[in-house]
């Protein structure tokens, strides 16, 4: 058998261990109250002895002080078996033997101490108010006749909690808290048994009906799959999950642009692609081709550019989209995008690298240049980074740099469309524009960028702006590995997929996300690229995989109704359409946060996104500028340095 480790959950753990101590501590009194009452003596003794400590006379205060108590000592096992990893309680041999270890250990630690020192001066008082009849020096004396008998009472009430927390805790950390992780596929198991028929049939004796779902790109359409697929298919072994992706990390794009003025840390909105692979093997690789005919596809290792090729049963296309120049050579080059976090990280740092060059410029011409700031996109991305760009600079200008004169600074929203963005209606764009205006925005309607260089970006209208800084957000294209497959394209690239969302010509093919071009049956018009859309593919797209596996007919179909759509524009303030309602300013910037926040992947994601929302209320903009980062490409740099 190949080896093995097993995981745990400190979370689990210590619920576990914590329940575990409850019924301990019921368990524990068993004996000696089973003995009193046959020997006709006051089996709640214990209880009003726990009570006269906090000054109660109550049984129910005694118990739930004893419950407490055993809660707690609980919690701290727990943890210790956690994080000394002592012993693999998976195994109910080794819960009996951490019980019996724990059960000695509170015995010396606590029990006899607090038993010398509390239980027994109390007991004499509650003997006496018992028996009214009988002299404090008569109680005390029974009190002490019973010491030895008391002890050997508590080794085996104390033996008796601590077999209790470790069998119990050991039969719900096997049912319910630990993985079983094969070392040798990356992947773990819910039970011992699964994992031991996965080396039977994987790594001894090939299963003939094994079946391997891959899936390529990280994103949330990739994500979604996985972690549904993971779900139907965690005990089954005859089917192995790999997916691959060119990032180690699940990337929450709608927070990108916060990124680029330090409102939320860059890790707080990137979550390991290995948090979500249960099941699954991860490749942090890039996919160079698909052959769709003889289900292969080729991946390269970013490190060392070492090849491998993947064979699958099914395939999941969600590869995501690059940035879409529309041919322009001049603008590819000498533009940042907000695509990736990299890009984001790199904004902020050229911004602020701006920032100190105007601050300690004397040639008002080249200082002007520093100052200009040029956005090129009137969708969702480059408003909502327009915004961001805006907010710091103006507020970071305020606060630091005292030789910048506000009033040089130039924002600039260049918009190929009427009004900004329509896919929130006309009134609403209006709405936005004036708001963006208002803070200090200039925008350019009706007008395309056609041309760029180092320090200038010209426009349609022949109208040349001066400026070091440049980002396009003006549009998406399909990545060049989905172009290439040999199937059906509309008229961007994009692959066709029927309404299964399974690629046409191919049953063993789905897509879906930006790769995938969906048609809308209520509009007739393709589904938009968002996040919405992709997590709603995924269930889809999921069930069908787990259909075909299953090899029943129950396929789904992807009909969805957009719920909404929203978009912050600056501080305090937004545009959002929920169910068909217009909502804009304060509210609607109040729903932007909470929706995103509510959908980040993990607790602790939310957590910290949170605390930067509110620190950042409260607190000047950071313009600390991390060197050892790279601060932009080669294009970059050029475009910084002064000739």
């Amino acid at each position: 058998m190949t080896d093995f480790r097993v995981d745990f959950s400190l979370r689990k753990e210590v619920s576990f261990v914590a329940l575990s101590s409850i019924l301990g501590a019921f368990a524990m009194f068993v004996p000696s109250t089973l003995l009193d009452i046959s020997a006709g003596k006051d089996f709640y003794l214990s209880w009003l002895v726990f009570a006269k400590i906090v000054g109660s006379n109550s049984i129910i205060v005694g118990i739930l002080i004893h419950v407490v108590v055993a809660t707690i000592i609980g919690i701290i096992s727990g943890i210790i078996l956690y994080r000394g990893k002592i012993l693999n309680i998976s195994k109910i041999s080794n819960g009996v033997l951490y019980g019996i270890m724990s059960g000695t250990a509170v015995l010396g630690v606590f029990f006899i101490p607090v038993y010398q020192f509390l239980l027994a001066p109390n007991m004499t008082d509650v003997i006496m108010g018992l028996d009214p009849h009988m002299t404090y020096l008569e109680a005390s004396d029974l009190v002490q006749k019973g010491y030895s008998s008391s002890v050997i009472m508590g080794i085996i009430s104390h033996l008796i909690w601590g077999i209790t927390v470790g069998v119990v805790s050991s039969i719900l950390t096997v049912k319910f808290g630990a993985r079983f992780r094969c070392k040798s596929c990356d992947i773990q198991f819910l039970k011992i048994k699964t994992y031991e028929h996965h080396v039977r049939y994987i790594h001894e004796t090939k299963s003939r009906s094994m079946k391997h779902i891959l899936i390529l790109g990280g994103g949330f359409g990739g994500i979604h799959v996985l972690r549904l697929v993971q779900q139907a298919f965690e005990d089954d072994v005859d089917v192995f999950i790999s997916l691959v992706s060119e990032d180690n990390f699940f990337l929450f794009t709608p927070m990108l642009p916060e990124i680029s003025s330090g409102t939320i840390e860059p890790r707080h909105i990137a979550t390991p692609v290995r948090t979500f692979c249960k099941r699954a093997k991860f490749y942090e690789s890039k996919v160079d081709s698909i052959d769709l005919r003889s289900k292969n596809v080729e991946i390269t290792r970013s490190y060392d550019m070492k090849k491998k090729n993947l064979d699958y049963d099914y395939l999941v296309l969600a590869l995501g989209s690059k940035t879409n120049f529309f041919g322009n050579k001049n603008v590819e080059d000498n533009a940042m995008t907000i695509k990736t976090l990299d890009d984001a990280m790199e904004i902020r740092n050229h911004i602020i690298t701006m920032l100190e060059n105007a601050d300690q410029e004397d040639d008002e011409s080249l200082k002007n240049k520093f100052m200009t700031f040029v956005v090129v996109g009137g969708g969702f991305s480059g408003v909502e980074v327009v915004s961001e760009l805006n907010d710091f600079v103006r507020e970071s200008v305020e606060y630091f740099y005292r030789n910048i004169d506000s009033d040089k600074i130039k924002i600039i929203l260049v918009n190929a469309g009427q009004t900004i963005l329509p896919e929130v209606g006309e009134d609403l764009g209006q709405f936005a524009s004036e708001e963006i205006i208002k803070a200090g925005v200039e925008i350019i309607s009706n007008t395309k960028v056609v041309d760029a260089g180092q320090d200038f970006v010209t426009l349609g209208n022949n109208t040349t702006i001066h400026c070091k800084t440049f980002i396009w957000a003006g549009g998406v294209a399909v990545d060049p590995v989905i172009s290439a497959l040999d199937c059906e394209h509309d008229k961007i690239g994009k692959v066709k997929v029927d309404e299964n969302l399974r690629l046409v010509g191919y049953q063993n093919v789905y897509s879906l996300g930006d790769c995938a071009s969906i048609l809308d049956s209520n509009t007739q018009k393709p589904y938009p690229p968002t996040a919405q859309h992709a997590i709603r593919q995924a269930k889809v797209v999921a069930n069908n995989l787990i259909s075909d596996i299953q090899e029943k007919k129950n396929h789904h179909i992807f009909s969805y109704k957009t719920k909404g759509t929203m978009a912050k524009i600056g501080k305090n303030s937004g545009v959002a359409i929920l169910l068909g309602h217009k909502v804009r300013g304060t509210l609607a910037y109040i729903i932007w946060r909470w929706y995103y926040l509510t959908n980040l992947p993990t607790r602790g994601k939310m957590l910290r996104v949170a605390l930067d929302w509110l620190a950042d209320s409260f607190m000047k903009k950071d313009i600390t500028r991390l060197r050892n980062l790279d601060e932009a490409s080669d294009k970059h740099k050029i475009r910084i340095n002064v000739s």
